[in-house]
């Protein structure tokens, strides 16, 4: 069984992530810029959300990844086609995705329980490493959505060195997976995670 074919309580948790990416809004939530992916998309912009935690996703994790020099890391050249942020009240997971030409972008908080050992107990096919000297877990496969044709690779990294809970996660989607992405997500991690409100130094 692949890490993503998901069962009990992670389930709604990463689909309703997935669902945000590619159908435009979660239940909780909504985008403030049409997610489309691909090189007819349009971005189409909803007014901003006057929600309290999608606002804290907006002011926190976009300024993060809503940068040049960040998105020019997963594309060249870089096309911003607009970003969204979604969040989840059971895991107090908040995120924000940058959307590009053909790909996209997506960084992720968690403050849950959940630690990356446990995770990682879960989905055996999750790669252990070390990032930023926490426990961090990657992984790289189809996307959560049935029939989708994207494909993501995932970077999540522990919120502290202890491992007591939450986790940060980048990830990158694409049309086809790119072995080179985990490269570019430490990067982009050990650029973003020390810049995130609350940071265990």
């Amino acid at each position: 069984m692949r890490h993503r074919q998901v069962l009990g309580w992670i389930l709604p948790v990463l689909i309703s992530v997935a669902v945000a990416v590619y159908a435009g809004g979660v239940v909780t939530g909504r985008w403030d810029a049409n997610p489309a992916i691909g090189e007819d998309a349009k971005a189409a912009p909803f007014p901003e959300s006057t929600d309290p935690e999608q606002r804290k996703a907006r002011k926190e994790l976009c300024p993060l990844i809503e940068r040049p020099e960040v998105y020019g890391l997963v594309e060249q050249p870089a096309t911003f086609k607009g970003s969204g942020t979604s969040y989840l009240r059971e895991s107090d997971w908040h995120e924000c995705t940058v959307t590009l030409q053909s790909s996209g972008l997506r960084l992720a908080v968690a403050h849950d329980r959940t630690s990356i050992a446990e995770y990682q107990r879960l989905f055996p096919e999750a790669q252990p490493r070390t990032v930023l000297g926490r426990p961090a877990l990657w992984t790289a496969g189809p996307s959560l959505i049935v029939n989708s044709p994207w494909k993501e690779s995932s970077l999540l990294v522990a919120w502290d060195s202890a491992d007591s809970g939450g986790m940060v996660e980048v990830t990158i989607l694409r049309a086809a997976l790119d072995p080179r992405d985990e490269g570019t997500l430490t990067r982009i991690v050990e650029g973003a995670a020390p810049a995130l409100p609350g940071w265990p130094a």
